[in-house]
């Protein structure tokens, strides 16, 4: 047996039933479960639907079923006291989308999709609609390049936070980014790169706790093969700072990592080789078992189910947005719970252990630079010491200098004037010697005339 990899929605309300959304030979077949009856009934739901559609309940019991008809148009469909309505939007425009995801978020109807921006299907807009007093709104949240494969999105919703995670290529590279949405200000804030490897990355699911701790597992290729890859981060003062990065599991094909919170348990869960296996952690992330193969998916066929309820038994034991699990009529979920009829699979050591390698040494590097950049530093410092030191005697010097030159200056007044007072002096005697000698000659003259 297999894993049947297509778009399936499983919906749980409070009174115990179930709404299945199963996607076959480009129909969508609707199975409900009625609890009170305990009967199904399954039929074709729509015959004109693309590969993208979502369904979700909300509080109400209301469940709702988004999806893009073949001629373009979206469509939004509610279930209500046993009958469905449907509501065309958009008007006549009609939309090549992907990724369309609809879900409740503070008792309204949103719904997150893309489309392409250009004409090489590369480049994508992010779009964001929710229903609201009897309008909807709309937001332009991100536009996103891909590098090989458009994955897929990953929505956190609870009663605190409303979160999107999502891949873009930027330089080259392509890595995972999260994006918020404000509530009081009705605006997305700006998005945060949260992983750096270079190596090429798949799918993508996140779990997010009160705390504000984010756990992200993912595949990533390495030497051609896919790891599961667990990272966990915390958001301080606007900021995300990584504290966890580990290996889960040997170098395979593995895929579609999936978070379920189960009590005290995280378990990831994942395909290998078309089964289903999976590890959980007990101390929020720094350690995490040996992965487990669930034998009985060996002989099943199975499905990756995107899972809505609104019933609070079962929101108080679990936490999930995907699982795997078998189809009708058991519906019933694979790879978390009690650990029988499982298989342990030991861990190769060259994983981790390479990671770890790398972790360290990249903690090296950043010691060493961390200690060049201290050294540099210091030698700045002592550098500017000794030159504040150097300029310190050279303004003393300078400043002797200029007591040195106005003292000259003083002397060189007191010079001048000294000088000016001898010239006074010498004019004066000048003009003395000047009529000394005009009496002199007129004495002369007088004595002339009395002797003759």
């Amino acid at each position: 047996m297999s894993f049947a990899n297509q778009r399936n929605v499983l919906i749980h309300d409070r009174l115990g039933n179930l709404y299945n959304f199963q996607w076959h030979k480009e129909k969508v077949i609707y199975t409900h479960f009625d609890k009170y009856l305990k009967e199904y009934t399954s039929d074709v739901f729509v015959d004109d639907c693309t590969l993208e559609y979502d369904a979700v309940i909300d509080e109400e019991n209301i469940v709702y079923f988004g999806y893009q008809r073949k001629d373009g148009k979206l469509v939004l469909m509610s279930l209500e006291n046993g009958f469905w309505h449907e509501n065309i939007l958009g008007g006549d425009h009609t939309l090549n989308i992907l990724n369309l995801n609809l879900f409740i978020y503070k008792q309204k109807v949103h719904m997150i999709y893309c489309i392409p921006a250009n004409e090489s299907d590369m480049c994508y807009r992010i779009y964001h609609h929710y229903y609201n007093d009897q309008e909807w709104k709309t937001f332009v949240v991100q536009d996103i390049k891909r590098k090989n494969l458009l994955n897929s999105f990953q929505i956190i919703k609870n009663e605190e936070i409303l979160m999107l995670g999502f891949y873009d290529f930027l330089k080259d590279q392509e890595q995972i980014y999260i994006k918020e949405f404000d509530l009081e200000k009705e605006q997305w804030k700006n998005s945060i790169e949260i992983t750096s490897s270079s190596k090429e990355k798949l799918y993508l699911d996140m779990f997010v706790e009160k705390n504000r701790i984010l756990h992200v597992a993912y595949s990533e290729y390495v030497e051609g093969n896919l790891v599961i890859k667990y990272e966990k981060y915390k958001f301080e003062n606007n900021q995300i700072k990584k504290l966890i990065e580990k290996i889960l599991s040997n170098p395979s094909n593995c895929s579609y990592a999936t978070f379920v919170k189960q009590n005290e348990k995280l378990w990831v869960i994942w395909t290998e080789y078309e089964q289903v296996v999976s590890c959980f952690t007990e101390d929020n992330g720094k350690t995490w078992s040996e992965p487990y193969l669930w034998k009985e998916s060996k002989t099943i066929d199975f499905f990756r189910y995107k899972f809505n309820t609104n019933a609070q038994e079962i929101k108080a034991g679990y936490e999930l947005n995907y699982t795997f699990g078998k189809g009708y009529p058991e519906f019933s979920f694979i790879g978390f719970g009690f650990l029988e009829n499982v298989d342990q699979i030991p861990l190769k050591i060259g994983s981790n252990k390479k990671l770890e390698d790398m972790t360290r040494k990249k903690k090296v590097n950043h010691k060493e630079t961390k200690a060049k950049e201290i050294k540099t530093k210091e030698k700045e410092i002592k550098r500017e010491n000794i030159f504040g030191k150097e300029l310190h005697v050279l303004q003393k010097q300078i400043k002797l200098l200029e007591e040195k030159i106005d003292e000259k200056f003083k002397r060189i007044e007191a010079l001048g004037n000294q000088i000016e007072t001898i010239e006074e002096k010498l004019k004066r005697f000048d003009e003395v010697e000047e009529t000394v000698k005009h009496m002199d000659e007129y004495l002369k003259r007088k004595r002339r005339g009395f002797f003759r």
